[in-house]
């Protein structure tokens, strides 16, 4: 092998290389769509799993090896939860009352506003409060 054939095929090796490497580089935007793919594709497995594993009872007593007595225990204790209805679904709490606001005059300047009745202080003398203005002044 002289010099001109080994360049030749360096420089086909090289083609083939710089070939492969262009087919590997891919854009920003591209890496970023595949991303997604595989996440959303991954995510549906998850969905898929969990929704299987639902929908058949996955807690299965026989699989525990448990004695006579505490399966005995179990019957009973389940027995107890239905009866006590602690598996009924709790229902979620809506949106809360509003609270009632209270009319007060500033013992500063004299201004009525309604407020929360928690920004109230009451004392022996009644309800003291200070708006904003006067909390925020000097004095």
């Amino acid at each position: 092998m002289d010099k001109s054939d080994l360049k030749a095929l360096l420089s086909e090796l090289l083609e083939e290389v710089l070939e492969e490497k262009l087919e590997q580089i891919t854009t920003k935007h591209e890496r970023k769509a595949e991303k997604k793919t595989k996440y959303r594709r991954r995510k549906q497995q998850e969905n898929n799993k969990s929704s299987n594993t639902n929908a058949k009872n996955s807690f299965d007593v026989e699989s525990l090896g448990l004695s006579a007595a505490e399966k005995k225990e179990l019957a009973q204790a389940s027995k107890s939860d239905k009866a006590n209805n602690v598996h009924m679904k709790k229902e979620k709490l809506t949106n809360r009352r509003p609270s009632g606001k209270i009319e007060v005059r500033c013992r500063s300047c004299g201004k009525t506003e309604k407020v929360s009745p928690l920004l109230v202080y009451k004392d022996e003398d009644g309800y003291r409060y200070k708006c904003n203005r006067c909390s925020c002044s000097a004095g």
